[in-house]
């Protein structure tokens, strides 16, 4: 059988990074790993294509030669992913759908798909394609039993176009030990994290490293869940940096509790893991514990007696913790809780300054279906369920309007990428505290001093052309001053050469977080939010 498997390509969003993408001259940040892992759990005699829309068009003619399509996405491309549907059945052919939206929503694709696949599909995919080939298929799929993480073959790599991504994507786990009222990975995934082997890591690391890839995001829904599984995996990743001389940069998510663990951290700095994306979520207490969100409010005192000013205090303490350790911290943030009011706004801009936190995702609380929050809110009849729902979110607030809701969420978004408080908040990192000290004194001892003149070269040169691009990418004279402004700021307070790179890099990310928030700001309400 010839099989095309699509994702869907992204609007502008938080997360696209379409502006930087363009002076990087790349096209998507990382591949959907979940299709390139289902090509190699396709039994060999089978054609398996990958169109990523991301980074090449889908071509019509190509579909209508395909005997089965398949079709992932999230949540923030559902619309794209019906319109593709669509195309697909006017051209007559098999159509089946899975991913993290059909999951939650199996009715969406009602008409379209000629079969779902709910939560993971490492061992109903093969069934299905051994049950279409003997004319018996089901309509739909549904794993009864969690993913042996260990089992899984390495994703296939060379059905991708590498060269269009900026990172490099691999999954160690799944699955988080938590219970936050919003969130939809326990229910896709579960409560008990599984992970891969450390051969298994190494062996897929191995492989983005011959592709000439030098940044991996591990993209895992909260990497420490499973301490014990995790420590091997970390010991060999920081064995492998060292014998790569720190070529490739990790990047990666976990929760907020990964600061109380020094060794941990240690262990993180070691295997060259840069960036550690955490859910704070709010600094309102009431909020974090509505939402089930006890690992971020601290002990069992602080949690029957909260406290605004300390529990502000707890989760500063541990963004400040992690990045002493040379670990840049990036972060999620909602508005909209039942114990938000309007001065909920406010609250969050002065942590974001405090935090020294670069890389801010404001969303509004969304509910998702089939999670606990979605069924609180159903009962309580605060669900608006058009689609896409008014005020950019399906969630009718308790302690203010929708429209006090949706107008302090933009001008927040506006205000954390205004230049003055995004590179104030960089400088504050880069240059008063050098947060990357400490990973840098574990680093660069074990890189031999040649290498380090090489890697110099290299960065200096990329460098100066990646600023180059930029300024010329950016509208208007008064901006390209300002980052010019802002970066001899930082080479006069003599860096670590080779940091002078990464500043670069946040100026490149700053354009598109403020092209961003000011096309919303504008009005653009498609860029809400994913509901």
């Amino acid at each position: 059988m010839k099989i095309i498997l699509i994702n869907p390509r992204f609007s502008v969003s938080f997360w696209s990074m379409t502006h930087a993408l363009a002076v990087l001259n790349k096209d998507a940040v990382v591949p959907t790993a979940a299709l390139a892992l289902l090509a190699a759990l396709t039994p060999a005699g089978h054609e398996v294509r990958i169109i990523d829309e991301a980074v090449e068009p889908i071509d019509a003619n190509e579909i209508a030669g395909a005997d089965i399509v398949g079709l992932t996405g999230m949540i923030v491309q559902r619309a794209r992913m019906r319109d593709i549907a669509r195309q697909v059945k006017a051209l007559g052919k098999f159509l089946v759908v899975g991913g993290p939206w059909v999951t939650v929503q199996e009715d969406y694709f009602q008409g379209l798909a000629d079969v779902i696949f709910v939560g993971e599909a490492e061992l109903t995919w093969p069934q299905f394609l051994r049950e279409w080939a003997a004319g018996n298929h089901s309509v739909r799929y549904e794993q009864k039993i969690r993913t042996d993480m260990s089992s899984l073959p390495a994703p296939r790599l060379d059905l991708l176009k590498l060269d269009r991504y900026l990172q490099g994507s691999l999954q160690i786990s799944r699955g988080c030990p938590y219970l936050c009222e919003f969130c939809d990975i326990i229910v896709t995934f579960g409560r008990q994290p599984r992970s891969k082997t450390a051969d298994q890591v190494i062996a897929e690391l191995d492989a983005w490293h011959r592709a000439g890839m030098r940044a991996v995001f591990l993209s895992d829904d909260n990497i420490i869940g499973n301490r014990k599984a995790l420590l091997p995996i970390l010991a060999r990743l920081a064995e492998w940096q060292r014998e790569h001389g720190y070529l490739v940069s990790l990047h990666t998510e976990a929760s907020l509790n990964l600061a109380d663990d020094e060794a941990l951290l240690d262990m993180f700095v070691a295997a060259n893991i840069r960036t550690v994306f955490v859910g704070i979520e709010t600094p309102n207490p009431a909020a974090l514990l509505e939402t089930q969100k006890f690992q971020n409010v601290g002990n069992r005192a602080q949690r029957e007696q909260p406290c605004r000013q300390s529990a502000k205090e707890y989760l500063l303490e541990r963004v400040h913790k992690i990045q002493r350790k040379g670990i840049k911290v990036t972060c999620g943030l909602i508005v909209g809780f039942d114990a938000d009011g309007p001065d909920i706004f406010a609250s969050h801009r002065r942590f974001i300054e405090q935090s020294g936190i670069l890389h801010v995702m404001v969303s509004l609380l969304s509910a998702i279906p089939k999670t606990p929050l979605y069924e609180r809110l159903r009962r309580s009849g605060r669900l608006d369920l058009q689609d896409p729902p008014d005020f950019g979110t399906n969630v009718v607030p308790a302690g203010m309007s929708r429209a006090q809701l949706t107008e302090g969420f933009i001008d927040l978004v506006r205000a954390t990428y205004e230049p003055d408080a995004y590179f104030d908040r960089l400088d504050d990192l880069y240059i008063r505290r050098r947060f990357y000290d400490n990973a840098e004194a574990v680093r660069v001892p074990n890189i031999p001093r040649p290498l380090r003149l090489k890697y110099l070269l290299i960065s200096f040169t990329f460098t100066g052309l990646l600023f180059a691009r930029l300024l010329r990418r950016v509208n208007g004279w008064p901006l390209r001053f300002y980052y010019a402004k802002r970066l001899l700021r930082f080479l006069l307070s003599r860096p670590y050469p080779m940091r002078v790179f990464d500043y670069v890099m946040e100026s490149v990310c700053h354009y598109h977080f403020h092209r961003y928030s000011q096309t919303m700001a504008r009005g653009d309400k498609d860029m809400l939010n994913p509901l």
